[in-house]
């Protein structure tokens, strides 16, 4: 398995190169993090790898998605593992529930019972919770539709843009917010002190925002995604609410398809970009997508997004491959940051 011997090396000689107890010299402005699969992909590939491999790079929040209440003892463990390391686990609850035939009390139920269990058995490891992942997307309002108010979205224009409340189609986004009061319902019968992560894909999408205060759908923290585009603007509207923004996604548009060195380039730009706009806004944590390729998606854009390799180990299963540049070019850049704080302090 050369590739996997390779790999551990590599991770190996990073975590000798981090040096012991750096990323702690001073307290960053922002915390970084990383997201991944582990629950549900990457087979083959060790808790304990992705937990070594995100101390290496230096982050200190490891976004996992947990689909199913079968997922849980895994995520325990890896809530467990990354724990000795100092890195938190921020759960992205995504409810498998099909939003196109299901009724709105069926997806009311199955989200529920999700986020209760979930909160039950690790509400006193786990501090964020992240309730839903890109919902507001299905709702985009589609040419000829009829806008809530009554008038017709033209027809000759194509999806929108999401920037108004009226930019969702009542009944499909009824369905999302089914989704919403699901797992709010399943966190507070659950009990316990956590906060609630909730947003939207980003892009245009901001008029999500106005359409959960109207509903009354509470949250704690703003969710953004960002793939190339600069946020600033969406970071002054978040503002306006009043409440911590944390960009659970980010990278360079389509991670390495335009090569690996483009990635690293990319991902140190945006990197510097959301420092800079914290300083201005409520901007407390960006996590980077991801840390691993999802090599099994290819032609996809999706199969090159990682920070590392993952590579066939001619079983029907998978394993860790090198390290792309843009993993060495976030490390570095971590780093550089924490010891330009300890050095003000």
């Amino acid at each position: 398995m050369p590739g996997f011997t390779q790999a551990v090396f590599a991770i190996g000689t990073l975590l000798l190169a981090a040096l012991p107890g750096r990323a702690a010299l001073a307290e960053e402005r922002m915390m970084w993090g990383v997201n991944g699969h582990p629950l549900a992909s990457y087979h083959g590939v060790t808790l304990t790898f992705q937990v070594e491999t995100m101390a290496a790079l230096g982050v200190k929040s490891y976004r996992v998605d947990l689909q199913t209440p079968e997922q849980l003892p895994k995520l325990e463990m890896l809530v467990n593992a990354a724990a000795r390391k100092g890195i938190s686990i921020l759960p992205v609850l995504t409810p498998v529930v099909d939003l196109k035939s299901a009724s709105k009390e069926d997806i009311f139920t199955v989200s529920k019972r999700l986020a209760m269990q979930a909160a039950a058995q690790l509400g006193d490891k786990i501090s964020v919770w992240e309730l839903g992942n890109e919902l507001e997307s299905f709702a985009i309002i589609q040419p000829c539709e009829m806008r809530d108010d009554g008038t017709q979205y033209p027809c000759e224009w194509g999806p929108a843009g999401g920037l108004y409340p009226l930019d969702y189609y009542g009944p499909r986004w009824e369905k999302v917010a089914a989704v919403m009061r699901g797992l709010i319902a399943g966190m507070k019968a659950a009990g316990g002190e956590y906060k609630i992560a909730m947003g939207t894909a980003g892009w245009g999408h901001i008029g999500a925002f106005e359409r959960m205060k109207q509903d009354k759908i509470e949250w704690d923290i703003s969710v953004w995604h960002a793939y190339g585009e600069d946020p600033e603007w969406a970071f002054k509207a978040l503002a306006a609410y009043g409440k911590p923004i944390w960009v659970t996604e980010f990278n360079h548009p389509k991670g390495s398809v335009e090569g690996e060195q483009a990635q690293a380039e990319g991902l140190k730009k945006a990197m510097a970009r959301l420092q800079e706009l914290s300083k201005s806004y409520p901007v407390q944590a960006a996590h980077i997508y991801e840390l691993m390729d999802e090599t099994y998606w290819a032609p996809d854009f999706e199969a090159f997004m990682g920070l590392v390799k993952l590579d066939p180990d001619g079983k029907g299963g998978w394993r860790p491959g090198a390290l792309k540049p843009a993993f060495k070019t976030v490390q570095e850049f971590i780093q550089s940051n924490a010891l330009a704080g300890a050095a003000i302090q």
